[in-house]
């Protein structure tokens, strides 16, 4: 059994993360520092430092020291999130374009193999490391972060293609809206919630 995702869809809670104020520019380089003391500095330190505090995996807090993502670190977490859900029978490749395909055994129902690599996922941090690692890529300077998020949305298939930046403050600064639009993402009571893609969405909001 194989299924396609573009990152992982794993199981995930309804927690609603405060989208960024609307106008608001993070450009400006920074310094934020860790719990255990560690500084991280740059355009992103905040985004990794946080990530950096919530990491499970030690070799995520190693790739962060430096306050960089390089794409041969990125690429050895992946492996270890690979070898992870190989071990429980799961096959995960990956595509140029950052897409995800994982192949179940036969015998091995959807559910338990969703829920072999959701856990995986988060072993590794490999969901909040991958957003984090393109946002670095596509947005640089960590300029307004409705554009990265904007763009992490779309990407995961979240909002549609057709919605601008503007667009979407105007969609999140009202609350009735941003249930309408966006609340299946982050209310387990609205109508056709969806706790797979919950997770992705509260990724692009804590990553952006």
């Amino acid at each position: 059994m194989a299924c396609c995702l573009t990152l992982l869809s794993g199981c995930g809670g309804g927690k609603r993360t405060t989208a960024p104020s609307a106008g608001t520019a993070t450009s400006a380089s920074s310094s934020a520092t860790a719990k255990d003391g560690t500084v991280f500095t740059g355009y992103y330190a905040q985004q990794i430092r946080r990530t950096y505090d919530d990491a499970y995996q030690s070799l995520t807090k190693k790739i962060l020291k430096d306050s960089k993502i390089t794409d041969e670190e990125f690429n050895e977490l992946s492996e270890h999130f690979s070898d992870c859900a190989k071990q429980q029978g799961v096959d995960v490749t990956f595509d140029s374009q950052g897409g995800m395909q994982t192949t179940y055994p036969a015998g091995m129902s959807q559910s338990d193999g969703d829920s072999a690599v959701a856990q995986c996922d988060e072993d590794n941090d490999f969901t909040s490391m991958s957003i984090l690692h393109d946002s670095m890529k596509s947005n640089p300077k960590n300029e307004d972060p409705a554009v990265p998020l904007l763009q992490c949305l779309k990407k995961n298939g979240l909002a549609e293609q057709s919605m601008t930046v503007d667009d979407y403050k105007a969609i999140v600064s009202d609350e009735n809206k941003d249930k309408d639009v966006f609340g299946k993402y982050f209310d387990e009571s609205a109508p056709g919630y969806d706790a797979a893609k919950a997770k992705l969405y509260e990724a692009c909001q804590t990553n952006s």
